[in-house]
Formats: structure tokens, C-alpha cells, sequence
């Protein structure tokens, strides 16, 4: 990891370091989500990432609406960067599907890697 991250956060992957960082809809940079933290992790530990299935988390994510299209986040919800259910809007962020919720807190994770620009 290449800051601390917390169980449900959404990373992308950094070549320049070979870390995970997290992953935010406004810059073309940091918005291809490849992975979800599947733990806790420390900045520079190594530790567990989900690349594709269910995360259950009474603590970090919000209350989602069940069956709700899950987005890469525009900016931070309580501190923590989380899937978001609102679609980025505003002209220069990047929308991706990351999966849907499956309960108000838990979510099947399987991010699409398709990504568009809102013009």
C-alpha cells in the first residue's frame, strides 16, 4: 500500500512505485480502480486486496441501497474512500462501475474497465 488504507477502500495501481494508492474519479491518474482493500493495511505494508467478489463491512461503507450500481469515488466519505452510488457528474471526472450492493453493507465487487470522461 502506498498510503494507509482501511477495509473497503478503492485502490488503483501506481507503476512508478509498484503500490496501491486510492483511487478517486477526478484525475485521469488515480481513477482506474483494479482492487478493493480486503483489510486494514498500512502505508508501505504489504496486504490483502480483493480483485473481484463479495465484501461485507458494518463500519466503513455507508448505507447502501440494495442492488445500487456502485462508482469509483469523487472525494473521501467520512475519511474513507469508498465505492459512491452517485454516478460522477461534473464535466472533467471519470465514471466506473465497480459492482453493486448486494445489502446496505456489503457489496459484490467487479470493476469494469471501461471509464468515461463527463464531458
Amino acid at each position: 500500500a502506498g498510503e494507509a488504507l482501511v477495509r473497503g477502500e478503492v485502490v488503483y495501481f501506481k507503476a512508478g512505485d509498484s503500490k496501491m494508492w486510492k483511487a478517486v474519479a477526478t484525475a485521469a491518474g488515480t481513477t482506474r480502480c483494479v482492487a478493493m482493500a480486503a483489510a486494514d493495511i498500512a502505508a508501505d505494508a504489504a496486504g490483502l486486496f480483493l480483485l473481484r467478489g463479495f465484501l461485507a463491512d458494518n463500519g466503513t461503507f455507508p448505507a447502501y441501497t440494495v442492488a445500487g450500481v456502485l462508482y469509483t469515488p469523487e472525494a473521501e466519505t467520512s475519511s474513507q474512500n469508498v465505492p459512491e452510488q452517485a454516478a460522477p457528474d461534473t464535466a472533467g471526472d471519470f465514471v466506473q462501475v465497480l459492482g453493486w450492493a448486494v445489502t446496505a453493507n456489503s457489496v459484490y465487487f467487479d470493476p469494469d474497465s471501461t471509464i468515461i470522461e463527463v464531458g
